[in-house]
């Protein structure tokens, strides 16, 4: 059963590590077409904090919360 489990683990972090690869992509190819720290939803900045605490995101925090 713990090998079962550790697999599992092991299955999900691998997913993680290439979700977090494909975003550091995309946020490469922003900006080089310029529209990194605007936000995909509303055409507005996105915080500086809110980029430095992750610069791979793509949306501001109101987009990101559903408003």
């Amino acid at each position: 059963m713990d090998a079962l489990q550790n697999q599992a683990m092991a299955q999900a972090d691998e997913q993680r590590r290439k979700q977090q690869a494909a975003r550091a992509i995309t946020a490469l190819a922003r900006i080089e077409d310029g529209s990194f720290g605007i936000c995909e939803e509303c055409d507005e900045p996105i915080a500086f904090k809110r980029l430095k605490l992750d610069p791979t995101l793509s949306t501001c925090i109101i987009c990101a919360s559903g408003g």
